[in-house]
């Protein structure tokens, strides 16, 4: 029994540390507030307040953990290891999310975008690369490339979408 509620500790630990270490090497390679970035050259990313509602949601289930295992350590009965697991579980949800809204971004370089995703490589393209945008609903864009798969799709919350929409309309991408 002991030896479960130590793993559980150190797994709340380690994901505890994960999360520092993202958000340190989120705020050293800031390029959101860097200010070389131009009207030519920029970064597209994720809203910024679809981090911070994760990290609350990452914070709240560590909470949620810290109160649970004071209560079973205490011995009360209606607190069991379930409670446990899942404030583990809706903690680690809010890191993944975390990661993934720091790893999304597509890098604009004058004409030529470099779009990065999450578990793929960076992929360059050249904005008259693009076969057609899709202005979808809340204005996303929707972009595709020459064999007509989608590369990516950018919301309209995103850091900098005016700034790529301007581009694209430029380009005679879009209207």
């Amino acid at each position: 029994m002991v030896r479960g509620i130590v793993k559980f500790i150190v797994y709340a630990v380690v994901i505890a540390i994960l999360c520092g270490i993202m958000e340190y090497l989120n705020n050293r390679n800031n390029t959101s507030k860097d200010p070389g970035q131009s009207e030519v050259n920029y970064v597209v990313r994720m809203p910024a307040a679809l981090k911070y509602v994760y990290l609350v949601m990452f914070l709240l289930g560590i909470f949620l953990f810290c109160v649970f295992l004071f209560f079973y350590l205490k011995g009360n009965p209606t607190v069991t290891i379930g409670h446990l697991r899942f404030a583990l579980i809706f903690a680690t949800i809010g890191l993944a999310v975390m990661i993934w809204a720091q790893q999304w971004r597509v890098v604009v370089n004058g004409t030529q975008m470099e779009i990065h995703k999450l578990f793929h490589q960076a992929k360059v393209v050249s904005v008259y690369e693009i076969q057609y945008v899709e202005v979808g609903k809340k204005d996303q864009l929707s972009l595709y490339g020459a064999d007509n798969s989608r590369l990516v799709t950018i919301d309209g919350l995103s850091d900098n979408y005016d700034r790529f929409r301007k581009l694209l309309r430029q380009c005679g991408k879009v209207n």
